[in-house]
C-alpha cells in the first residue's frame, strides 16, 4: 500500500473546508464531507493511476474529483503527496501555480 502526506497548503485548504462547511451545514456533514474526503485519498494512494493528468498545473500532477472539491497530487518518491484541494469552480492555475509541490 502507497502512504500519502499532505502539504502544509493542502492541510490549509481542508481547515478551510472544515470551516466553510460547519458554518453552512454544521458538524456533522462537515465530519461526513471530510470522511469521505480521506476515503477517497486512501483510494487514491493504493491506485494513483485514477486520476487525469493536468500538465497545465505542472509536470506530473494529477486530479481527481470528491464531491464540490479537485484533489491535486503527485506521486514522489513512492508516496502520494497531495498539494491542493480545491473547490470544482475554481481555476487551478490561480491558486495552485506557488504552491510547493514536494
Amino acid at each position: 500500500m502507497t502512504t500519502y502526506r499532505l502539504t502544509l497548503d493542502a492541510q490549509s485548504d481542508l481547515i478551510e473546508i472544515r470551516r466553510y462547511t460547519v458554518a453552512q451545514w454544521g458538524t456533522d456533514q462537515s465530519r461526513k464531507y471530510l470522511s469521505e474526503l480521506r476515503k477517497t485519498i486512501h483510494l487514491l494512494a493504493e491506485t494513483p493511476s485514477l486520476g487525469k493528468h493536468r500538465p497545465e498545473v505542472g509536470s506530473n500532477v494529477l486530479s481527481f474529483p470528491h464531491g464540490s472539491h479537485v484533489i491535486y497530487y503527485v506521486m514522489h518518491e513512492g508516496v502520494l503527496v497531495v498539494f491542493g484541494v480545491l473547490h470544482k469552480r475554481m481555476v487551478p492555475l490561480n491558486h495552485l501555480v506557488e504552491r510547493e509541490v514536494v
